[in-house]
């Protein structure tokens, strides 16, 4: 679970929060209040108490993130609006899992007689330790971190993340709150730095395996000899739970005037419970909140929902052309205005031959991100204003984090041949048709260049950076009067 938390912290920026502004906190805040709400009445009808029906609410209002998007980037959805907007809201619920968790110690330590008040004290503690993990992470943790990066060793990066989730994670457990919330806190504060992506690498290996631990030890609280005893108010649950979720994500998109298409095939993607309600009712069960019988009947259903879910996104299409034929006519912003501008270039290495090609974007106006393995150099540059960050470049991992549809090409300026070679084998390995340029350091390396994958290679000199800087702007459609006033310019630059 705290790596969990640690990963979403990490997805978490507040540029990107920004940007996709009216999705998270609008229509994600909406759906989240909605389905709680209206849950909450239903528990409360069947005899469940306030405190209870609260959290049975709020776990049920939640979606699986895990699973959404896995099965939306297995579909190439992820970029697509349809996948922009269902990360949006389960962006905002992975947020509004902390307040959630924090409610749910406070009730457990019986002091829930009044809700609000109780909420009030829970969020007004989370916020002051919310707050001075901040303000100290985010001075101290950075100084550390750019320090630490002086070291040779590739292992310090990996090590500085341990301690340093430990460290939020203790912080926040001494003040009563719940370890993973410490987890999110160093990952929030993490992804504000340059070296977001390379975590990101290294913690991918370990968060599936980790996260199976996690959905092994629910199997192990589940009874699955519940299912024979209530066989079918469980199968009336569990399609009831899709229904009532999806109606109601699907009446909130369309009041947040998006089509209709997109508003029904993320109300289906987003119907199930998660993994945050398997959370939260093991957090009520261990707390005796909810009595032991119906959190099992409430995980059964939660299990049997998520199970469901890769046959709810074939069906998906089918609810979109419904959608789109009695609600296509909507007006609405496009989600790409939502997203905001995209890279369209990534450069790996940033010497020489990549700060002159960052130089030339920079005039065109044309996206990039940059990325070296220098850390010293990245700071420098970032320093000057260069978008770059911190990054292994053969590892393909990375690639895998970096490369979305909206990138049009790959620059490849380091000055190592072998790892030039490792690089194309990293980006050929899920992108076989993604434009690649190189540099290579002789005219004898561009053959096994090309045998590699690479679209253009050119040897090294300075107008061989030029040349590659030309072709990238003429693979980007911009005229060839305005790339040679661009090269111009920089020529004369570079002379002087």
């Amino acid at each position: 679970i705290m790596t969990l938390m640690f990963m979403i912290g990490l997805e978490l920026s507040f540029n990107r929060l920004k940007q996709l502004k009216t999705l998270i906190f609008g229509l994600g805040t909406g759906q989240i209040m909605v389905t709680a709400v209206v849950i909450f009445g239903i528990a409360m009808a069947f005899g469940n108490s306030t405190q209870a029906s609260i959290l049975i609410g709020a776990s049920f209002a939640l979606s699986s993130t895990a699973i959404v998007m896995k099965l939306l980037q297995d579909n190439n959805l992820a970029a697509r609006p349809v996948g922009i907007m269902s990360f949006s809201i389960l962006l905002m619920q992975d947020l509004a899992v902390v307040p959630i968790l924090v409610l749910a110690a406070t009730f457990a330590a019986g002091e829930g007689g009044n809700v609000l008040q109780a909420l009030g004290i829970s969020m007004g503690i989370g916020a002051v330790t919310i707050a001075g993990i901040y303000v100290i992470g985010k001075f101290g943790m950075t100084r550390l971190l750019r320090a630490l990066s002086a070291s040779s060793s590739p292992e310090w990066l990996a090590a500085f993340v341990v301690f340093f989730v430990l460290a939020c994670s203790g912080v926040t457990y001494a003040a009563g709150l719940s370890l993973a919330l410490g987890a999110f806190l160093a990952g929030l504060l993490i992804g504000e730095t340059e070296f977001r992506h390379e975590v990101e690498v290294i913690i991918d290996p370990i968060k599936g395996l980790l996260l199976g631990v996690f959905f092994l030890s629910i199997g192990m609280m589940t009874n699955v000899a519940e299912i024979l005893r209530y066989p079918v108010l469980l199968a009336l649950s569990v399609v009831g739970i899709f229904a009532l979720k999806a109606a109601i994500l699907f009446a909130l998109s369309l009041a947040f005037k998006i089509p209709g298409r997109q508003s029904a095939e993320a109300a289906l993607y987003l119907a199930q419970p998660g993994e945050f309600a398997l959370m939260i009712l093991g957090v009520a069960l261990s707390t005796h909140v909810i009595p032991a019988q119906d959190v099992q009947f409430f995980l059964l259903v939660t299990v049997v929902a998520m199970m469901l879910t890769p046959f709810l996104f074939k069906l998906a299409p089918l609810a979109g052309s419904l959608g789109n034929r009695y609600f296509g006519e909507l007006e609405h912003k496009s989600m790409s205005e939502a997203v905001g501008g995209q890279s369209r270039v990534l450069i790996a290495g940033f010497g020489r031959v990549g700060k002159l090609l960052a130089d030339v974007l920079e005039e065109a106006r044309i996206p990039y991100i940059a990325f070296d393995k220098n850390a010293k150099m990245v700071q420098t540059y970032k320093a000057q204003g260069y978008r770059i960050i911190y990054g292994d470049a053969e590892k393909s991992g990375l690639w895998r984090h970096l490369i979305t549809q909206e990138v049009g090409v790959v620059v490849v300026a380091t000055d190592a041949h072998h790892a030039t070679v490792h690089i194309l084998t990293a980006i050929r390995k899920d992108n076989p048709l993604l434009p690649v340029i190189v540099r290579g350091k002789h005219v004898d390396d561009l053959r096994s260049l090309f045998d590699k994958g690479a679209n253009d290679a050119v040897a090294e000199t300075l107008e061989s950076s030029l040349r590659i800087a030309q072709i990238l702007m003429e693979r980007l459609g911009h005229d060839a009067d305005e790339a040679h006033s661009i090269l111009h310019k920089i020529r004369r630059l570079e002379a002087d």
